[in-house]
This record gives C-alpha cells, structure tokens and sequence, in this order.
C-alpha cells in the first residue's frame, strides 16, 4: 500500500512538474476559441488536486489570496442577477481562468530557473501577439495623420473573428515593459541573448502598437516606459521631470481640453462628449446595483434598455471604456475593492522584488522594474479603455502579470551568484509566496 501511495505521488509529481506548460495553452486554446473556456477551467482545477496529491497542499499561500477568494464568491451572484445568463457565464470562466494561471505560476516557479522561462515565454507571447496581429486585426484607418491610408492595405484579416485594433493595444501596452525590464536585465555570459530577445520583443511590440493607432494604449506605454527607466538608471529622475515639464507645457500651450479631447477621440466613442456620456451610463448603474453589479458582460443591454444614449445608436457600445468603472459595474463596489486590492498587492510584489538592492540579482532588478511597469501600464490604460477584463479574450494576461510578481517575491532575499547567474535551485518557502516583512 505504501508502495502504491509513493508511486501515485511520484506520477502527480512528474504531471505537476508541467502545470505551467498545460494549464497556459489550454488558457491559449480558451483565448483562440470560447468554446475552450471550460475546459481551460478544469485542466486548472485539476491541478489543485495534483498538487494535493504531489505536494500535500493544493495551493501555496499568496498576498492574494484574500481578494481573489472574495472576487470568486461573488461569482455565482453575478450568475444570479445577471438578466444575460448566455453572455455572463463565459465571462466567469474567463476570469476563473485568469486566476487558474495565476495559480499555476505562482505553484510551478519554485526556482529561479523556472522564473527565468516563465519571464522569457512572457516576452515570446507579446511577439506571438504581434506575428498574429497583421492577420487576425482589424485595423482603423486615418485616425492619426501621420500613419498612410497605404501602409493598412498591405494587412488583410485571414481570420474570420478579427481582433479589435484596442485590444490588440491594450495587450502590449501592459507587456511592453516587460519586455524593456528584461532587455535592461543585464543577464551574463551565455543568457545575454535574452537581453536581445527583451530588445527585439520591445522593438516589435512598440512597432505593432503604433499601428493600433490607440492613443490611450501610447500614454500607458509611455509612462510604463518611463518608469522602467526610473527604476533602472540613477539619472532616469531627470528624464521623468523633463517629460513632465513637456507635458505641462504642452497643456498650458494646447489647453487641456484639447488634449483630453485628442486622447479621447475614438471612431466608436467619437471624442471627449462621448466618452462622458459612456462613463455616466457606467456610474448610473452603478449607483443603482452597488452590491451586485448587473451581471459581467451586460453593459450593452442594459444600457440601451435602462439608461439609453443620446450619442449612440443601440448595440453600438459593448462595455463602459474604463476598467475600473467596468469592474465595478460587473460585480458591484466589493468586487471593485477586491480586484484593486489584487492590483495593488501585485504592484507591491513586484516592488519588493525591485527593493532591496543589497539582496538581489541584476537579471532580477531589471524583470522586477519590468513588472512595476506593467502594473503602471495597466492602470493608466486602464482609465481610458477596458480591454484587459471581462469581455475581452486575452483578459488571463493580467493575471500572469500578476503571477509572476507574486512568484518572484519568493526571489528576493535569496543570495545572487557571483556571476548573476540562475540557478535551477528550489527556492525556500519563507513566505509561501506572500509580501514579505
């Protein structure tokens, strides 16, 4: 019997060895096709019984576990109140499989060596994304003058569920700082190709999202940017108060309407009148489902039927184009609270594995940086836009951020090699993944 038990513990080990690896395409199937979503959703469930079985726990404890605890239990409310069961359910199991990766990488990164590639295949899925992106968007034309009507007509969709330019947007605009943290990593001898591959993904995306032509996406990216070369370079202080300086100078000379007009200006939200008119729909309901929400994935009707537009014609506008008045109207003011506690958690995470500097690894200052930038990034997009939650298939790369922060808190008091080099050593389990003191 014991025998028998050792050798069912040795084949879970084996099978929770690859977690990471079966959990993440089968999220990548749910996120090519919906119909995968269940199944994205139990290959992650099953993996808690593995670890069970492997490990003797189902689950290392993380700094959020709490929050997203909370944001599952009010699940089945939202399936509840929803009057669009049909539209709601798919979003639940895209945001249970957005907290199944999550899980899965802050369980299978247990050394450095498997942070390394879980960093790397990051920065691999942003240049996936853009290799995909000439034949699966569908892309706007003459929304900034200096992007050519001709250059769009080179791209033609071979897919018949095209992408929508912003979302594409969205995507890299949280991944690109990633991917300048890792070029900026300084990895020695035999690993410096992987400065080159953060390099050639960065180069890549920015390129790929200057043809989104998503304004809201190039301020995020742009501010991410500057962060990460903050945290990097001792005088990147100053580069960051001249670009303050600039954009002071470019909204006293061009008046602040104007500029909140040129960033709002959209071919579905029109400008600045109709992003207002969008946003007071979302705080109506808001204020009338405050614990609920409406149920995820509903804005579209409810608005036309409860709280019609005057901008609009009905059916046109899908979701409220701000991520947290989003949040909030899905799952009601707690899960708003719940789902900000995660983002601020994960932002200190990957703080702390920034700080201090005398316990830390150079390869790690530069992915930690990466990591700040991104929580930066998603936060300031996600004040103009909406595309990294709910609705939105590639949503799960929120939580992989997120993973990854809370992952690599485990890194951060373990003594650096001389050389900078990982080390496919275990890490301890000091703070089973938690914040650290």
């Amino acid at each position: 019997m014991a025998g028998a038990v050792k050798q069912l513990k040795g084949i879970a080990q084996a099978v929770a060895s690859l977690e990471v690896c079966i959990v993440a395409l089968a999220v990548a199937g749910s996120i090519a096709s919906i119909e995968l979503l269940p199944v994205a959703v139990g290959v992650a469930g099953v993996f808690w019984i593995v670890r069970w079985v492997a490990y003797g726990y189902a689950s290392r404890r993380t700094a959020l576990d709490l929050p997203i605890l909370f944001l599952v239990l009010l699940l089945p409310v939202t399936l509840l109140v929803t009057a669009l069961p049909q539209k709601t359910f798919p979003q639940v199991l895209r945001l249970l499989s957005g907290i199944g990766l999550y899980y899965s990488l802050v369980n299978w990164v247990n050394s450095e060596l498997r942070f390394r590639l879980a960093s790397i295949a990051m920065v691999l899925v942003g240049i996936g994304l853009c290799i995909f992106a000439p034949f699966s968007v569908e892309w706007e034309i003459a929304k900034v003058p200096f992007l050519p009507a001709s250059l769009y007509e080179r791209f033609d969709p071979i897919v018949v569920d095209t992408v929508n330019p912003n979302v594409m947007a969205g995507s890299l605009a949280i991944l690109m700082p990633f991917a300048f943290g890792l070029s900026l990593s300084n990895w020695q001898g035999r690993g410096k190709w992987q400065t080159v591959l953060g390099g050639f993904g960065l180069v890549l995306m920015a390129g790929v999202l200057l043809l989104t032509q998503s304004r809201g996406a190039w301020l995020a990216s742009g501010l991410a940017l500057l962060v990460v070369i903050t945290l990097r370079w001792r005088w990147g202080w100053v580069l960051m108060l001249f670009m303050a300086i600039l954009a002071g100078g470019i909204l006293y000379s061009m008046g602040t309407f104007t500029v909140l007009e040129a960033l709002s200006r959209s071919t579905t939200l029109g400008g600045l009148a109709g992003r207002m008119e969008v946003w007071s729909r979302a705080l109506y309901m808001i204020r009338d489902f405050p614990i609920t929400g409406i149920g995820m994935g509903s804005f579209e009707e409810v608005a036309d039927l409860l709280y019609p537009f005057f901008l609009f014609e009905p059916g046109k506008i899908e979701h409220a184009h701000n991520l947290f008045l989003q949040v909030a109207v899905d799952l009601g003011v707690p899960g708003l609270a719940a789902w900000v506690i995660c983002l601020v958690m994960a932002t200190i995470c990957a703080w702390r594995i920034y700080q201090p500097r005398s316990n830390r690894t150079e390869w790690l200052t530069g992915v930690a940086a990466g990591l700040v930038g991104s929580q930066v990034a998603l936060a300031v997009h996600g004040v103009i836009d909406a595309v990294t939650w709910g609705i939105v298939r590639p949503a799960p790369l929120v939580w992989a951020l997120w993973g990854l922060a809370v992952a690599g808190i485990r890194l951060r008091q373990d003594k650096p090699s001389d050389s900078g080099r990982l080390s496919s050593k275990p890490m301890s389990n000091m703070s089973q993944g938690g914040v650290p003191g």
